[in-house]
């Protein structure tokens, strides 16, 4: 009898096994989802208006640097109001702005 219950034994934790690693394949690919599109527009739209308004704030930007990166900003922003999802986030991350050197007092 021996024999026979570890064959049985052994089929039942191989399919234990396996809908086990397709639980987690699914969890983890429900983990790394990234949120839509548009959420990432609004966030970059979001992000850039705010190092803009550090930036015009503290003056570490002249003029033109300002005009040149408002008039990239819009233009990301234009894309994204017309469903131009992956272009407006292209043209959002080659925004050349960054944080401000200075400390913003608050």
């Amino acid at each position: 009898m021996a024999p026979q219950g570890q064959p049985l034994r052994a089929r039942i934790y191989a399919q234990a096994l396996v809908i086990s690693c397709g639980c987690l394949a699914t969890c983890a690919s429900q983990a790394m989802e990234r949120p839509p599109l548009s959420a990432a527009c609004r966030d970059w739209d979001s992000h850039i208006a705010e190092l803009i308004s550090q930036h015009r704030l503290i003056h570490e930007l002249d003029d033109d640097q300002i005009h040149e990166i408002t008039r990239l900003f819009y233009q990301a922003a234009s894309a994204c109001s017309a469903l131009r999802f992956e272009e407006g986030l292209a043209i959002y991350e080659a925004i050349p702005i960054g944080p401000v050197a200075s400390r913003l007092l608050r």
